[in-house]
């Protein structure tokens, strides 16, 4: 082969290889801090502001209505939060649940209280939130009897 030719395969295996490592570089980046989300991507991913109101209920369905929400195993076992205003589930500071957990995402899941009772919401997790063993894909109404996993935490919902 000629000096040339190989000379422009060592420049085109050097400018893959710096590809690799900036994209690699950028999907740790993207996982430790999370990507800025514009406002309208905020309103289409259904995201409650701090000021919007909570759904009202009857006063029968209210006193039906689970108070706290329970961490039953894993590393924060026998933390308790009360519900109420929607409890924000992940790795980031500003969570209301933080869970220091490998399969945890920064932004993982949400509780929320809609019109049926409370509901979890998964956040696009990479490893996924789960209602009684069972893979959840959209907002999922949860209550008592249901148990939920979020990487290796469980959670119940207690009156």
């Amino acid at each position: 082969m000629s000096e040339l030719v190989v000379l422009g395969l060592k420049l085109g295996f050097l400018a893959a290889l710096w590809l690799f490592i900036l994209f690699t570089g950028n999907v740790i980046r993207t996982d430790l801090f999370g990507r800025k989300l514009s406002a309208a991507e905020l309103a289409a991913a259904g995201a409650l502001a701090a000021g919007d109101p909570v759904p009202k209920l009857s006063k029968r369905a209210e006193r039906k209505l689970p108070r706290t929400l329970k961490v039953t195993h894993g590393p924060q076992s026998g933390v308790t939060l009360p519900l109420g205003q929607p409890i924000l589930i992940g790795r980031a500071t500003d969570c209301q649940l933080l869970l220091d957990d490998d399969y945890v995402s920064t932004r993982h899941a949400r509780i929320t209280l809609g019109p049926a009772g409370y509901q979890l919401e998964d956040l696009g997790s990479t490893n996924g939130s789960f209602v009684n063993n069972q893979r959840i894909a959209t907002p999922t109404a949860i209550g008592p009897a249901d148990t939920l996993r979020i990487g290796r935490t469980l959670m119940v919902l207690e009156k």
